[in-house]
C-alpha cells in the first residue's frame, strides 16, 4: 500500500516545480524550454511533473496566475488602510518604483512578453490573457471612479481609457528597462510618469 501524501507536501512539490520552471524560462526563454529542462533543474521525474501539470503551457499559466494574485493581495492589503483615490494611486506608483531590476526580474519580464506574443496567436490563450488584462484594467477603473465620486479626479476622464493608457505605459517602461537594466533611470522614468499621470487626472 502506497503511503498517503499530505496536501502540504503536494503544495511544496508543486511550488518547487514552478520555481524551477521560472528559472528555466528565464534562462532559455519560454518556447526554447522543454519539460526535460524542468526535470533536470527540479530533480523531479517527468512523470511526477505531469501529475501536477498537464503541459509546459499550464505551468506558465500557473506562474502567471500566482504572480497576478500576489500583486492584488499586496495592493489590497495596503489599500484597506487608505481612504482616498489619490492615496491608492500613489500606492500603485510606489509599488512599481520599488520594483527591482535584478537579472532574475529582467528575465521574468522578458518571458512574460515572449509568452504574451506567443499567446496572441492562439485563441484559447488569448482569452486567458485577456481576462488577466481586464482584471488589471478594472483595478484602476475602480480607483478612478472612486476619485470622481469624491471629487479628486476630473469628471471628464474616461476611466477605461486612462486605465488602458496607464498599463500600456507601465508595460513599455518595464520592458524597456528589463533589456537595458538601468535601475536608476527606471525609477526616474517612474517619477516622471507619476507626475504626468496625476497632473492629468486630478482636479
Amino acid at each position: 500500500m502506497m503511503p498517503k501524501v499530505s496536501a502540504q507536501y503536494k503544495e511544496e512539490k508543486r511550488n518547487h516545480i514552478l520555481e524551477s520552471a521560472l528559472k528555466c524560462f528565464g534562462e532559455k526563454g519560454y518556447q526554447a524550454t522543454i519539460i526535460d529542462d524542468i526535470v533536470k533543474d527540479s530533480n523531479i521525474s517527468k512523470g511526477a511533473i505531469y501529475n501536477y501539470f498537464e503541459s509546459k503551457e499550464e505551468i506558465y499559466l500557473q506562474l502567471l496566475k500566482k504572480r497576478t494574485n500576489t500583486f492584488f493581495e499586496e495592493m489590497d492589503e495596503v489599500n484597506a488602510h487608505l481612504t482616498s483615490a489619490k492615496q491608492k494611486l500613489a500606492n500603485l506608483f510606489k509599488r512599481f518604483k520599488k520594483q527591482e531590476l535584478k537579472e532574475d526580474d529582467q528575465q521574468t519580464m522578458r518571458v512574460y512578453i515572449e509568452f504574451w506574443l506567443f499567446g496572441s496567436r492562439q485563441e484559447d490563450l488569448r482569452k486567458i490573457l485577456a481576462e488577466r488584462y481586464n482584471r488589471f484594467i478594472d483595478y484602476i477603473v475602480n480607483i478612478i471612479v472612486e476619485g470622481q465620486q469624491s471629487g479628486e479626479i476630473k469628471k471628464e476622464i474616461d476611466p477605461q481609457n486612462i486605465s488602458r493608457i496607464f498599463w500600456a505605459i507601465r508595460d513599455g517602461n518595464v520592458l524597456h528597462y528589463s533589456f537595458l537594466g538601468e535601475e536608476e533611470q527606471y525609477r526616474i522614468a517612474w517619477d516622471t510618469i507619476e507626475e504626468m499621470f496625476l497632473n492629468y487626472v486630478q482636479q
